[in-house]
């Protein structure tokens, strides 16, 4: 038998060669092309997914932008409005310093007046009092005797009564 089966060893080994060809010939015929189609449609599919992604990274990359542009849109805008609100305060300070500095001035106006009105005033009744009393000081001295004496007493007491008065 060993001998039979070295007679038929190379019948077998061409055999099985020829088995091996048709079996490649299947292989590359009938399951490579599906194979193949299955691997194009895959490869479409990720090319698809990959397209996809890039278009929606695309997109997110554009929505970022839009919403940075938003946000440094608004903050200019705060920034602004900010800016805006500093200068009313400012101006509003500078304005209400203008008014307090008017009425202080009107209010120190207003008094240096009344002070020299009351100033004129307590003068002229110093005047009329002191008037009268020089008046009737003078009448004294006139109705008098002519006595040196009697004179020098009654300026002395008129003197004495403006000094008490004016004091």
């Amino acid at each position: 038998m060993i001998v039979a089966t070295a007679n038929n060893f190379g019948l077998s080994f061409v055999l099985e060669i020829v088995g091996l060809a048709l079996v490649v010939i299947f292989v590359v015929r009938k399951v490579v092309p599906p194979v193949r189609k299955l691997m194009a449609d895959k490869l479409a599919e990720i090319g698809a997914q990959l397209s996809a992604g890039a278009d929606a990274a695309a997109a997110a990359a554009e929505l970022v932008a839009a919403r940075q542009a938003a946000f440094d849109a608004a903050g200019a805008e705060a920034t602004a409005i900010v800016d805006q609100a500093t200068r009313g305060a400012e101006l509003v300070a500078t304005e209400g310093a203008r008014q307090a500095d008017e009425e202080y001035d009107r209010i120190v106006r207003r008094a240096a007046a009344s002070i020299e009105a009351a100033r004129a005033s307590v003068r002229a009744e110093i005047m009329a009092v002191v008037g009268r009393l020089v008046l009737a000081a003078a009448t004294d001295v006139v109705e008098a005797e002519l006595d040196p004496t009697v004179q020098h007493r009654l300026i002395a007491e008129a003197i004495t009564a403006t000094e008490a008065e004016v004091h």
